[in-house]
Formats: structure tokens, sequence, C-alpha cells
């Protein structure tokens, strides 16, 4: 039996050996937050120089729901920190928090999908000890994270010191609850795959809790949310340290219980096993048909959340509109968002800008699959059936293209039925505004596309265009950006001929990517190079 100050040192070998393999992860992605933030910041100050501009923006701003529930509560006498606390800060918690999931479940489930595990319970170092291991590495992703986003809040013109630690422990904080969430819900779920989809789905409702808690004062949804931390210590305001208490206090529940899950299940699978006893042998006649078997439930899922929250923020946008049709809302950061024309139809731009990021989310996601699985070996199992990696990456390109079709379809559904009976505006306004933000989803799944068939380790760099277009789109009239800019924002182009070019782009990338995998071998994460030994074949 393994003594406990061997364990010990076990578990801190782990956590050195799954450092080394993070580091990129917890070097790179603080610096950017750092920088990123430091950036965008000090537009705040310059923005609203007077103090006029800034009462009349905060009084703008508290008169929409949708912005309350994408940001949470905005104070009445909010300072120029703290508005840029409640924007910048909700949108890094909020990015941050997919990128803690997905770590999350890198350093955990899919360590042992990988056999990791096995290997450390040959030494001695139990599902405890790697969780422990684990957390360790967590800790320091969330304490790198604060200290950059406190680094660059520093920038900002006004904000001292005890802002920006408040700040950066407000992003910490926030970052390590939604890691304890990730790693208690990884050992409900039997792999990695399960891990993600359970971690990012309990994110989307963390998020949706806090924001139904700041535009309907739903206290029971959104007050226990891991968002609401940032209000609460409210960096710039009171910079309270006292919620920190309460973090501690959940992070030990949360960690206990993870624990003691990893404890009770067997490796390799779940305490929750969905349908073990009726498994049936999964069918399909092509690679088409089998991604659609695969991500069937997922599509049917993604479709009906993104209608149900393009609904639920078109109704929020009543009142909003109806003080811009009353002239109560003249310019300033909601004018811009709204536009020129009719404010309904303008608002529903706005929630079709937000429909298309999800859209495009879910394009990136299933389009990288075919990455992601020739990185575990999937699609050299799948090659032995016969079928070529080439035609695997473009099954996946169409599977995405029809998912994406069916997900703005749907919320121009619902947005359109909603908005014809709260914005006065048209069935062909929501067509235009929300399935006209398809070509950005084409435009995403060719740019995954290429990277998945060129440099399938770089298929993270996906992400890239659609956060840069969400930022343009959702900063930009705060940050005051050129008019020029916004207008060649990625979601900007919806019902524009402009569209044209991303449909092409999408297409030559798709194009580039499949011809890119066909004069490559496989690469596998254990660096193994399928076919290397012999001649190279064209598939």
């Amino acid at each position: 039996m393994i003594t406990r100050p061997a364990l010990m040192r076990h578990v801190l070998h782990t956590a050195r050996i799954l450092a080394r393999e993070e580091r990129a992860w917890l070097l790179a992605l603080p610096t950017t937050v750092a920088q990123l933030t430091a950036l965008l910041a000090p537009s705040y100050a310059t923005t609203y120089a007077t103090a006029a501009d800034l009462a009349r923006a905060v009084a703008a701003l508290r008169l929409s729901k949708t912005t309350a529930a994408l940001y949470g509560e905005l104070p009445a006498s909010a300072a120029v920190v703290q508005l840029a606390v409640w924007e910048l800060g909700a949108l890094t918690c909020l990015l941050l928090g997919i990128v803690v999931v997905l770590r999350a479940v890198a350093v955990t489930r899919a360590q042992e999908d990988g056999g990791r595990s096995e290997m450390l319970h040959g030494i001695g170092v139990g599902p405890v000890g790697e969780l422990a291991a684990s957390c360790l590495v967590l800790a320091a992703h969330c304490l790198l994270l604060g200290v950059g986003a406190g680094a660059g809040l520093a920038a900002l013109d006004g904000a001292n010191s005890a802002d920006a630690l408040a700040y950066g422990a407000a992003v910490c904080g926030t970052c390590a609850l939604i890691g304890a969430f990730t790693l208690l819900f990884a050992q409900l779920t039997t792999d990695a795959t399960g891990a993600r989809g359970v971690g990012l789905a309990a994110l989307g409702l963390l998020y949706a809790g806090h924001g139904a808690w700041a535009a309907e004062g739903w206290t029971w949804a959104g007050a226990w949310s891991p968002f609401a931390l940032r209000g609460i210590i409210d960096p710039g305001g009171e910079n309270d340290w006292r919620p920190l208490l309460v973090v501690c206090a959940a992070l030990l529940v949360l960690l206990t219980a993870a624990a003691a899950a990893a404890h009770r299940r067997d490796l390799g699978a779940g305490l929750v096993r969905i349908g073990s006893g009726r498994r049936h042998p999964l069918r399909a006649r092509g690679p088409v048909t089998l991604a659609l078997r695969l991500s069937g439930i997922q599509l049917l899922v993604w479709a009906v959340a993104t209608a149900t929250i393009a609904g639920v923020l078109t109704a929020m946008g009543e009142n909003m509109v109806d003080f811009a049709r009353k002239g109560a809302v003249d310019g300033g950061v909601l004018g811009s968002q709204l536009g020129g024309g009719d404010p309904g139809a303008g608002f529903l731009g706005y929630v079709g800008v937000l429909t298309a990021a999800m859209a495009c989310a879910q394009a990136v996601v299933l389009t990288g699959r075919f990455a992601a699985e020739e990185c575990s070996g999937l699609v050299e199992a799948a090659r032995g059936t016969g079928t070529g990696s080439a035609r695997q990456l473009a099954a996946w390109c169409l599977v995405a293209l029809l998912a994406t079709a069916l997900t703005l379809g749907a919320a121009a559904l619902a947005a359109g039925l909603v908005g014809h009976a709260l914005l006065d505006t048209t069935a062909a306004d929501a067509l235009r505004l929300m399935a006209g933000q398809w070509p950005a989803a084409a435009a995403c799944i060719g740019v995954t596309a290429l990277l998945g068939g060129a440099w399938p380790r770089l298929r993270w760099l996906a992400w890239a265009p659609l956060l840069v277009g969400l930022g343009i789109a959702q900063l930009g009239p705060s940050l005051d950006l050129p008019r020029s800019v916004m207008d060649a924002g990625l979601f900007a182009q919806a019902a524009e001929p402009t569209a044209a070019w991303l449909l092409l782009g999408g297409v030559a990338g798709i194009a580039s990517g499949v011809l890119a995998v066909r004069s490559r071998d496989l690469r596998t994460t254990s660096g193994r190079r399928s076919g290397s030994a012999g001649p190279r074949v064209r598939r």
C-alpha cells in the first residue's frame, strides 16, 4: 500500500507533467487576456470622456433588458471602470469560461481516455490523487487568468490598484467555480466528448440563469451563478472581498463532491449511464450518414436552444424598441446597435448577431470534429472501412452546413413570430437578419476545414474569426470603433451583397482543406504518422 508522503510526491509529479503539457495555455492565454484587456479597456475612458456622456450612456443601457441578460445588472451611478467591467468583463468571463471547461476536460477525462489514468493507477495514484493533480493545474490556470485580467484593467484611466485586484479576483473566482463545476460533471459521463458537452451545457445554463436574475429579478435562477461574482465584488465600486469567502467554501464543496464521484466510478465509465442496457449497432451507409447519426441529437438540441434564446431576447427588446420609436433613444451605444432604420428591425439585427455567433460556434465544433478524431485515431480506424480521410472531412463540413442552416432557420422562425407580435417586424425581416447570417457560418466552416485539413493541431485558431467578429459587433459601439471597421465585421454582412464573398471563402476553405488532407499523412496525438512506413497513396 502506498504511503501518504509517496502519494503526495506522485500527485505533485503528475501535476508537473500536466503543467508541462499545458504550458502553452498557461503562458499564452493569460498574456492574451492581459494584452486584449489593456488594448480595449482604455477606450471606455475615451468614449465617455465627460460625466454627462457617461450618465447618458448608463441611463440608456439600463433601459434594455437584453443588455442586462447578456452582461448583468449595471449600477445606476456606474463609473467608467464599472462600465468596462460590466461589458468587457462579461464577455471576458464567458469566453474564458468556455476555455476553462475545455481545458478542465482535457486534463481529466481526455487523459483518462488516452490511457494515462490506467498507468497512474499502476503506480498507486488513484482517481482522487489524479483529480488532485488536475486541480492544481487548473488552479494555476485560473490564478494566471485573474492576474492577466487585472493587469489589463490597470491600463484604464481611472482604475486604481484595488480595482484591478478586485477585477482579477472576480475573473479568477469565476473561472475556478466553472472549472470545479466541470470537474464534478465530468465524473458523470462516460468519456471526454460527453464531459465537454455536459460542461458547455452547464456553462450555458449558468450564464442564462445569471441573465434571468439580472433582467427579470429571478434570484433563484442566477444569484448562485459564477457569473454573478463580478457584479457582487463590484470592481471599481465597492471592491467587496467578502464574496471570495463564499467562493472558497463553494470550491471546497464542489471538489469534495467531484472527488467522491471519481472514487465511486469505474475507470473509463461515468456515474450516469444513459441507455447502457439498450445499445444497438450504429448503422451508416457512408460518412455523411455516420456524421448525422453521431451528431443528430446535438443538432436538434442546438437548434431548439438557439431558437429559444432568439425568441426570449427578441421579447426582451419590446420596451427598448418602444422607447426608441418615441425618440427616447438618441444615438449612443443603443442607438448605434439599433441602426438608423426602424428600431424593431434594428433590434432584430442585434439579436441576429448573437444567434449567428451561436451558429458559428456550432459550425466550428462540428467541422473541428474531424481534426479531433484524427488526433485521437478514429479517422485512421474509419479508413479501415474504405472511407478516405478527405471524404470524412467533407462529410463533417456538409453536416455543419446543414446544422447551421437548421439552427438559423429555427431562430428566424422563433424571432419572426415573437417580433411580429411584440416589435411589429415582418417575417421578411427575421429571414433577412437571421437566416441571412448563414454565409458567416459557411465562412467559419471553411476556415475550420482548412485548418483541420492542413494543420489539425492548429484547429483552435478557427475560433479567432468568430471571436473577432463578435467582439467588433458587441464592443464596437462602446469602443467607438470606426464605422468602416464595424461594417466589415463578420456578422455585419447579413443580406448584404458582400455575403457572397463569405460564401466563396467558405467553399474555398472547404475545398482547400479536403485537398490538403488528401496529400498528407494522418497525425495522431501519439505522434505516429499513418502510413509513414510505406509509399504515400492518394485516397
